[in-house]
């Protein structure tokens, strides 16, 4: 006979835990957050790289409602001692249901599942941990589904928080989350972390600072949340797929879901059941995902959560996102208290949304920014000049995007002039993934470039660093334009006049009278060095 209860998660060790020595540990919640206290974890070797930023914020949303509860302002190290601020949450349940992911009794709470007043429902089933999960594509390309049939408590466990905290719309009766602008949106992450530390070291940096930021938080949003006695784990509400909870009726950091599921236990093996419900859990449509989520960025202009499309978050997007202040307001995640580090990550983290499917998971943390520049962010004059030099990278890169542009397609027409090309001429087909090649290797240097050339402590120095990007770009951009004469299609009659219009285009352009680099001589004296 099975169980009633199984798998609790403060009390077993289902989760797996690599450390810094390469140790694989078996550990329950508590564990996990000691460990990661002490900065001790490497990885989760389960978790799923899209699944990263819904167990990050879970993690750290619950750590902070726990404390919160239990009075504490400080960082707890020992496990019994977060084993006993989690029980807390959930006093009234003597077999620790909530926290178990399989409770017979669906009237009952289980880990991040709500408990379904009706039984005679009809449910679907869901074999493996990937049927729940939200990444789904329409030739389901990204993440497989239906594959993970060898799959452990853990695999489940990591499935549930990012469906319950992290999806959207997904037809009828399958409604997303708060944190996002509409169905089709997805959930955003932009923060900083302390470059010196790890997974752990993040994690806490952002309990404190969400800790410090709750009464503000309680301050921009007056329409919305509770200070104390708010609903914050909205899986222990019972929920009949009808009544939606209010946004006033929640703790400001309060762990949703959006899903009405069920994990079951036969012969041993864990899968689960769903069912529909009529309207999304949270009435919160019409804040657009507005909700205070520590890491959203806000637009300005419509007040709606950001959206991150297929592009990504390349420099254009992470721009407009951190120093566009007109455009978005930084979430909380983005202040840093004091000087707690030389250096900071930037950590950018989303799924693409679409319609009836995902669109792909982006992740950024490859730029490091430092304390001055940080804190630049936050002061006008210095992020008004952040923003300049900037927005002038951006034009140099567009500048030199455009002649390859033209110059690639001089080489797919065969070496005409360029004023014969018409606006859709077939010779433009050429030239994306020259384009696209050059935009990445812009993006792989621009943030390192912008804090050079915004720390430089002279103008000449600023200019040593402006020249250096540009002839970086210059060349890379004429390597392509090698490439281009030697592989697009031409009329093998016409190869040798195709390769010397284009090069001739390509500096003719830039050098041109009311071009950006007219009359700056690094242009021409990397052309000089090209021709040597």
């Amino acid at each position: 006979m099975e169980k009633q209860v199984s798998f609790n998660l403060l009390t077993e060790k289902l989760i797996r835990v690599q450390n810094y020595e390469g140790r694989i540990i078996n550990c329950s919640l508590p564990d996990i957050y000691s460990l990661l206290a002490a900065d001790k974890v490497l990885d989760f070797p389960a978790l799923q790289s899209h699944q990263r930023h819904a167990w990050h914020s879970f993690l750290a949303q619950l750590a902070v409602i726990a404390m919160h509860k239990s009075s504490l302002q400080e960082e707890l190290i020992d496990s019994s001692e977060w084993e006993q601020i989690l029980r807390n949450l959930t006093s009234e349940y003597s077999e620790d249901q909530p926290w178990c992911l399989v409770v017979e009794a669906v009237q009952t709470p289980a880990f991040m599942q709500c408990p379904i007043p009706d039984r005679d429902l009809k449910f679907t089933p869901k074999f493996t941990p990937d049927d729940l999960d939200i990444l789904v594509k329409s030739k389901n390309h990204d993440v497989k589904q239906s594959i993970a049939l060898n799959n452990f408590p853990e695999d489940w466990v990591f499935a549930l928080v990012s469906l319950q905290t992290m999806a959207g719309f997904l037809g009828r009766g399958n409604y997303g989350i708060a944190r996002m602008n509409g169905g089709f949106s997805a959930r955003p992450c932009l923060g900083l972390a302390p470059v010196e530390g790890g997974i752990g070291a993040e994690l806490f940096f952002d309990i404190e600072r969400m800790t410090d930021k709750r009464d503000e938080l309680l301050e921009s949003y007056p329409d919305y949340f509770q200070d104390s006695n708010g609903i914050a784990l909205v899986w222990l509400v019972p929920w009949n797929g009808k009544d939606q909870i209010d946004l006033r009726q929640l703790d400001p950091y309060f762990i949703e879901i959006c899903r009405r599921v069920r994990l079951v236990k036969q012969n041993g093996e864990i899968s689960a059941i769903a069912t529909g419900s009529g309207k999304q859990r949270i009435a919160a449509k019409e804040a657009k995902g507005n909700v205070g989520d520590f890491w959203t960025p806000v637009k300005i202009k419509d007040g709606k959560a950001l959206s991150v499309s297929t592009g990504g978050f390349n420099y254009r997007l992470l721009v407009d996102l951190i120093l566009q202040h007109k455009k978005f307001r930084l979430p909380n995640s983005m202040h840093v208290k004091g000087k707690s580090s030389d250096r900071w990550r930037l950590i950018a983290r989303s799924i693409a949304g679409g319609k009836g499917k995902t669109e792909g998971y982006h992740e950024r943390k490859n730029i490091t920014l430092s304390n001055p520049s940080v804190s630049a962010l936050f002061r006008p004059e210095e992020s008004d000049l952040l923003a300049e030099i900037a927005e002038l990278q951006i034009k140099e890169i567009d500048e030199i995007i455009y002649a390859l542009k033209r110059s690639v397609a001089i080489v797919a027409s065969g070496g005409k002039d360029y004023n014969e090309l018409v606006k859709d001429d077939p010779a433009y087909t050429y030239a994306p993934p020259y384009l696209k090649r050059l935009e990445i290797f812009a993006d792989s240097c621009f943030f390192s470039y912008l804090e050079n050339r915004f720390l430089a402590p002279n103008d000449s120095s600023k200019e040593s660093y402006r020249k250096e990007f540009v002839r970086l770009l210059i060349q890379k951009a004429v390597t392509l334009l090698d490439e281009a004469n030697e592989s697009v299609p031409c009329t093998s009659i016409y190869r040798r006049r195709s390769q010397a219009k284009s090069i001739s285009e390509f500096w003719r352009y830039l050098r041109r009278t009311n071009g950006i680099f007219n009359n700056q001589p690094e242009i021409f004296s990397y052309k000089e060095r090209a021709n040597a």
